[in-house]
């Protein structure tokens, strides 16, 4: 990749990128020059010499009655996008809060398989926060007891805590011993009042729904479906039918 193209990633036109290398190499220079050794015709100059300034990566000076113009040093080009990422970081919540109550529905994606499971449970480790959720006997048995241990690690290794519900089990009762070390707070149901063999968790804005007897699986990200499943979880959480 040359420098023209480089700048070109910044957003700058191909003939702005010339202009600004030009006047870069050249030093404090007139318009004639510049044009010339950027290869563009001298009437164009002026047009870009504006947009260049308006970006903040040309000014003009003056030496006796020559009008000069100067390139900041590329340093000033990475400065001005710091600059405005930082700008659009401050506004993000902003943002996000018009996209949150523009009445989007919520997204669904659908997985499939051995792949596709780890694929939702990869997608939980992006978020950086306590997940909470329902699990099942079937995802802690000893046929998933691998796909199990290095989601825990890889779950710890960005410390993310969790809570979840079982069905009064020999597996749930296995992975309540393990809570303290594994960062983790494991509450129970009587069979009678819960038993499944499907797993739901939510994080973030995102609820993950995994069958593991059938083999599939769906994400769901929408705000509002989220924060009322958290609810219903919350209920149950703090419900005299817990066991333990």
């Amino acid at each position: 990749m040359d420098r023209k193209e480089i700048l070109i990633e910044f957003g700058l036109s191909e003939d702005v990128a010339r202009v600004y290398l030009a006047s870069l190499e050249l030093g404090p220079s007139g318009a004639t020059a510049i044009a010339e050794k950027a290869n563009i015709q001298r009437t164009n100059f002026y047009h870009i010499s504006r947009v260049l300034m308006s970006r903040g990566l040309f000014k003009q000076t003056k030496k006796g009655r020559s009008l000069l113009f100067v390139a900041e040093p590329p340093e000033k080009v990475v400065e001005l996008e710091r600059v405005k990422l930082a700008r659009l970081e401050e506004r993000l919540p902003e943002l996000k809060a018009i996209t949150n109550s523009s009445g989007i529905k919520p997204k669904v994606f659908y997985f499939e398989g051995v792949d596709g499971i780890r694929q939702i449970n990869n997608d939980t480790l992006k978020y950086k926060g306590e997940i909470v959720g329902f699990t099942s006997p079937r995802y802690l048995s000893l046929e998933k007891g691998n796909a199990h241990h290095k989601y825990v690690s890889d779950r710890l290794a960005i410390k993310n805590k969790v809570r979840v519900i079982g069905e009064v089990s020999n597996e749930v009762m296995a992975l309540k011993a393990k809570d303290r070390e594994e960062m983790r707070e494991t509450r129970m149901l009587p069979k009678e009042s819960f038993t499944s063999e499907i797993e739901f968790a939510m994080y973030g804005d995102r609820i993950a729904i995994i069958d593991y007897k059938e083999s599939f699986g769906l994400i769901i990200e929408g705000r509002e479906i989220t924060k009322t499943l958290k609810m219903v979880f919350e209920l149950v959480w703090q419900s005299g039918r817990i066991v333990s």
